[in-house]
């Protein structure tokens, strides 16, 4: 018979899990943006191979995420049918951090730090987005979990499982490739305590990761050679003073939704959480550390050397070992410090609570990114038949088309989007038609935050005003500008607006 604690985990963990699946049904109504309408045109790929074709060079990815995608495509081809499989990848992955807790601690830093996991705003903003996120950090979690066991036994079963499992998640994201090297590292750290002599203490380790390298230097040349994105390094970015900040901002970047007082508590349980690790086993604490603190760094660099916009998601594959080392913090304190582990218990709930409410009063655009949906709406009930519609920067013209298929659509970059609109008016014989521009951004909404992701000249407002003022330079009149998410929609025309 099971013990009483052992069924009330249990029962804890499946509500835990079920749960999150519930309350991401609940937030999957808002608008698709740039990045999930890459995932809807992969999806609906009638083959294989076209779908792993088209994810190569759509997204850059490989098309472990998308295959899923398409199957939930064809039960429900919408919003929610797009998102259901991060949600159910993420629950997976709450039960994940659960197993990997109880294997660096025990039973309550395992369900702590699935709690933690779920109830944390921006993690769970992609457990309703349609991107390989969830499946990462399941990935990620899964793969960790079976290294530290492999590391320990060395024995064969526990190798090839993880080597299925490291194989997924380089079939999931390309950002896993650092993981990747990150868990050569700690596993040679680990195998160097081993008793067995040095010749076989490393065999098993280096003939997997052997394989597993294979595996990513075969996808990469495939990668290439198929037309995926390549662009240079720009090294000069590195070397930016705001890069310390841009690093660490990647490590709390899933607290970027919910205030400051979860942010708070989440860097003080770090803190205390490394203080317990390292009080019961400084070798998984420095494990961890490795397996954390270098693809961050990794994935830091190469985002700020590679991309305009550094986003938090590129690096969500930590953030389940972040969780486990929050939740250590129940090691730091002893159990006859009743008090102190009492005030702990307080700040694990007050955390949990804070995001738990957060979540549940989430609204519509909470957890979305761009509203597009709104835009096409608004295009449909004001634009003229046969106006031209100018979508700029080209990036907003695949899901702008998934709310507004209309014919007369057309993608600019910013810089030509003046001299477009200027040709097609001083072109067309009807004085009274006129061209639609819709502008779209990715940039962060806080200006603090922005500063150290953004590394465009301008931002969007500046963009936006010189577009502006270009346009009526030429002599033409700017009518009728409207806002939504990331999104702002006007119209130019010929004569002057009517009043």
């Amino acid at each position: 018979m099971l013990k009483r604690s052992t069924l009330a985990c249990a029962v804890a963990v499946v509500a835990l899990c079920c749960g999150s699946v519930f309350l991401a049904a609940q937030h999957m109504s808002h608008s698709v943006w740039f990045d999930e309408s890459q995932t809807h045109l992969i999806a609906r790929q009638g083959t294989v191979a076209g779908i792993a074709k088209l994810a190569r060079t759509e997204r850059s990815y490989p098309p472990l995420f998308f295959l899923a995608v398409h199957q939930a495509l064809r039960l429900r081809d919408d919003e929610a049918g797009l998102r259901l499989p991060a949600a159910l990848f993420g629950a997976l992955a709450a039960f994940a951090v659960f197993l990997l807790g109880r294997e660096v601690a025990d039973r309550l830093a395992g369900l702590t730090a699935a709690s933690l996991f779920v109830l944390t705003p921006g993690a769970f903003r992609y457990f309703v987005d349609g991107n390989p996120y969830t499946l990462l950090m399941l990935m990620s979690a899964l793969s960790t979990l079976c290294l530290l066991r492999a590391a320990r036994s060395d024995g064969l079963k526990d190798w090839l499982l993880y080597g299925l499992l490291a194989l997924a998640g380089l079939g999931t994201h390309v950002m896993f490739m650092f993981h990747l090297g990150a868990h050569l590292v700690a596993g040679l750290y680990l195998r160097a305590s081993a008793r067995p002599a040095p010749g076989a203490r490393y065999r098993r380790l280096l003939t997997v990761m052997s394989l597993l390298i294979a595996v990513a230097m075969v996808w990469s040349f495939i990668y290439v050679r198929g037309g995926g994105d390549v662009r240079p390094l720009e090294f000069s970015r590195m070397a930016h003073p705001r890069m310390l900040v841009t690093l660490a901002g990647m490590y709390v970047g899933p607290l970027a939704l919910g205030g400051l007082v979860p942010l708070v508590l989440w860097c003080s349980l770090q803190l205390l959480g490394a203080a317990g690790l390292f009080r019961r086993c400084q070798r998984t604490l420095w494990a961890l550390v490795i397996l954390a603190g270098l693809p961050l760094v990794a994935i830091t660099l190469f985002i700020v050397s590679t991309l305009e916009y550094v986003a938090y998601r590129y690096a969500l594959g930590v953030f389940p070992l972040a969780c486990v080392v929050a939740a250590c913090s129940w090691e730091a304190l002893p159990q006859r410090r009743i008090v102190a582990r009492a005030c702990l218990c307080a700040a694990m709930l007050g955390y949990c609570a804070s995001g738990a409410v957060f979540i549940a009063r989430a609204g519509q655009n909470t957890f979305g990114y761009q509203d597009w949906r709104s835009a096409g709406q608004y295009l449909s009930r004001f634009s003229e038949p046969g106006e031209t519609v100018l979508v700029s920067p080209q990036a907003g013209l695949l899901p702008l088309t998934y709310y507004y298929k209309a014919p007369g659509v057309v993608a600019s970059a910013m810089g030509e989007a003046t001299g477009f609109v200027v040709k097609h008016l001083q072109a067309t014989d009807q004085p009274n038609r006129g061209v639609w521009v819709v502008f779209s951004t990715f940039a962060n909404d806080n200006p603090l935050v922005a500063r150290y992701t953004e590394f465009r000249g301008t931002g969007p407002d500046q963009q936006i005003r010189a577009l502006l003022a270009a346009v009526e330079s030429r002599g033409l009149f700017v009518c009728q500008t409207a806002r939504f998410q990331r999104i702002t929609v006007f119209v130019v025309r010929r004569r002057p607006c009517p009043v």
